[in-house]
């Protein structure tokens, strides 16, 4: 049994079913196990793929969702009848009453049919009221388990509206239902003293679809209408002076050309008429490292991203802490709280998490590159043995352009948390000043 620190992967198996199974201290509280299956959104493609309380299956009994006993969670996936379009698997727990802070020594463990099982001990937690422990995701060909450890405020609620779930509008605890797939709430920020994985892209706000496909569609015939009046009245009072239609026809087009000009550049020339700017040309990817350089450069990322995580994790917490002491202390502001807040600002805006990530994006291009030339040579290839090692070569080429993918996605999301850590401090100094 491999034992994951947070923020950590490892690969779990390539088929079959696997059990998960959470488990808890029941006299510290009572947890509402969750399980959401997401597609390449983030997000859950309907209602019936939010596992809870009050539905314990998904579609066709591909996940199933129980709680033998008090303290206890089981769920069981079978990971070969999991729709395509299904390619994450997250749990997650909300609390009726109290916070995470108190649950630590959760344990989740996944066991696979085949394979290795893995697990992940919750170490540490803040105020918040609802944790994402885990996810297990497709990756290549098989499924790997990622330790994930974020905290949303708020309980069950914005945990599942994060997920693309409809909540309804007066949902308040974590007993409370989706309110089916008609208007979402719009997802409300996790908590700041967590720390969260990066979030998939947002789509669009079902929502605002599901207004413009109904209101929308209303008003466009009562528009056309007056458009068309419109139109019919210019051509009769115009018909009615030209007496020759071509003729006013012919003055619009004057007019048209002569309100089209493209307006002076700021040089003072003016541009020919009807001149447009070049379109932007494309440039291919290129790599110019050799695919064992692409690889150590690969390992190097990894290294510096768990160290990322680690130093966002850490400032995380000491966030709570200088709020906590600052409540706590008889003076307005002590000279440690501001030396210490003062301190963190410093070395979060050191934090080289851009160049990291314009790392990322390169040796991704390179990876598609590896995927491209090895497919080629292995279509030119007759010899078996040349096409085994061809095999493993796009394999493993794929594996590493997922990786980078979920790597780049995760810095991109760390950026921006670290961004609001940095407005966090400031605002604790600026709390000082006042």
């Amino acid at each position: 049994m491999k034992i994951l620190p947070k923020g950590a992967n490892a690969p779990l198996t390539n088929a079959g079913g696997v059990h998960v199974e959470l488990n808890w201290q029941a006299s510290r509280g009572s947890l509402d196990v969750v399980c959401f299956a997401v597609g390449d959104d983030g997000h859950v493609p309907g209602d019936d793929w939010f596992l809870f309380y009050n539905q314990l299956q998904a579609p066709d009994g591909v996940i199933r969702l129980s709680a033998p006993a008090a303290g206890q969670s089981h769920c069981l996936i079978q990971l070969d009848r999991l729709p395509l379009r299904i390619q994450r698997c997250v749990f997650a727990a909300a609390l009726e009453t109290g916070s995470f802070r108190h649950l630590t020594g959760a344990t989740l463990t996944a066991t696979p049919e085949t394979g290795e099982g893995v697990s992940f001990t919750l170490a540490d937690a803040g105020d918040e009221q609802a944790l994402i422990f885990a996810e297990i995701y497709r990756h290549g060909a098989g499924w790997k388990f990622r330790a994930n450890g974020q905290g949303f405020r708020g309980g069950l609620q914005p945990l599942a509206e994060h997920f693309g779930v409809a909540v309804a509008q007066n949902a308040v605890g974590p007993h409370s239902a989706p309110a089916g797939t008609g208007s979402p709430l719009s997802s409300p920020e996790p908590a700041r003293g967590s720390t969260e994985p990066l979030p998939p892209p947002q789509p669009l706000e079902a929502s605002n679809r599901s207004r413009w496909s109904r209101r929308s569609w209303l008003r466009i015939p009562a528009v056309l209408v007056v458009l068309l009046a419109s139109g019919a009245g210019v051509w009769f009072v115009y018909r009615a002076e030209n007496h020759d239609p071509m003729i006013w026809l012919k003055n619009a087009g004057s007019w048209l050309s002569s309100h089209s000009s493209t307006p002076a550049s700021s040089t003072g020339a003016i541009p020919r008429s009807g001149q447009k700017d070049p379109p932007p040309l494309y440039e291919p990817p290129t790599c110019t490292w050799s695919n064992t350089e692409v690889f150590d450069r690969y390992h190097a990322l990894g290294e510096n991203y768990i160290k990322i995580l680690q130093r966002i994790d850490r400032s995380n917490q000491n966030l709570e802490k200088w709020r906590l002491d600052l409540r706590n202390s008889d003076a307005d502001c002590p000279t440690a709280f501001v030396d210490g807040n003062r301190q963190e600002i410093e070395q979060l805006q050191k934090l080289p998490v851009a160049e990291w990530m314009t790392e990322a994006i390169k040796l991704n291009n390179c990876a598609g590159l590896i995927i491209n030339k090895v497919e080629t040579d292995l279509n030119q290839e007759s010899r078996p043995i040349i096409s085994q090692r061809l095999v493993r070569e796009a394999d493993r080429a794929r594996n590493l352009e997922s990786d980078l993918t979920d790597i780049s996605r995760d810095l991109a999301y760390l950026r921006n948390k670290r961004d609001r850590l940095l407005e966090g401090f400031q605002e604790n100094l600026e709390a000082c000043s006042q």
